[in-house]
């Protein structure tokens, strides 16, 4: 089976991915670590959408809660919480009923065994209330190797009314790759600023990241 290249895959907007999704569609209260899921048979398909972007919504959850664990205590890597709100165009207005489906690489760099974008290890999806919050846990994704593009989390949003689409890519504060030509490059401005996300480590050791997001008025 022919493979495409991750630049062939993202095209001139890239939309990073994940590794080893394990969802956690479990009540508010507290999410009990994912457990590990065979996704081998749940491949993204792909869709010619914005940023050559795959078709989350084709295999979502039927039931999806605004916060998740994504990786369980057993994945190697830094902890990290990261969370935010959901705002309506208007930058003030949570948004109700909006899917975020985030992915990222391991603390390697994969995605997977096969390093295949399309079936990410780490991968979720999360579907706001009223107040339009969000949060998933995860651990702190490494860059490709051998490449120069930033650590970065891919995310994508949908709803009952909006058609799917990526989002500018997580990114966080301090990576030595982030410079002009990257951000020229890849991003975007789609979900508003404010995608290069401060990490602050707590007393518990994780780290925590806020980033809202603003729907895109086109969207």
């Amino acid at each position: 089976m022919t493979h495409i290249t991750r630049r062939e895959f993202f095209g001139t907007v890239s939309v990073s991915l994940l590794a080893a999704p394990l969802l956690s569609c479990s009540a508010q209260k507290a999410d009990p670590p994912a457990a590990i899921i065979d996704h081998s048979r749940e491949r993204l398909p792909y869709t010619d959408g914005f940023g050559s972007m795959p078709c989350s919504k084709c295999i979502a959850p039927p039931t999806m809660t605004p916060r998740i664990t994504i990786a369980d205590e057993k994945e190697p890597g830094e902890r990290m919480v990261i969370s935010g709100t959901i705002f309506q165009p208007d930058g003030r207005t949570p948004a109700d009923g909006v899917v975020l489906y985030v992915y990222h690489t391991d603390a390697t760099g994969y995605y997977s065994k096969d390093d295949d974008p399309y079936n990410p290890r780490l991968r979720g999806w999360m579907k706001t209330g009223a107040d339009g919050k969000y949060e998933f846990r995860s651990i702190k994704p490494a860059p490709y190797p051998h490449r120069d593009t930033p650590a970065h989390i891919h995310a994508q949003i949908y709803s009952d009314k909006i058609p799917e689409y990526a989002i500018d890519e997580y990114w966080f504060e301090g990576d030595r790759f982030i410079n002009d030509k990257q951000k020229k490059l890849l991003l975007t401005g789609a979900g508003g600023p404010g995608n290069i996300i401060k990490l602050t480590k707590g007393p518990d050791g994780i780290l925590h990241g806020t980033r809202d997001i603003i729907l895109d008025k086109q969207a």
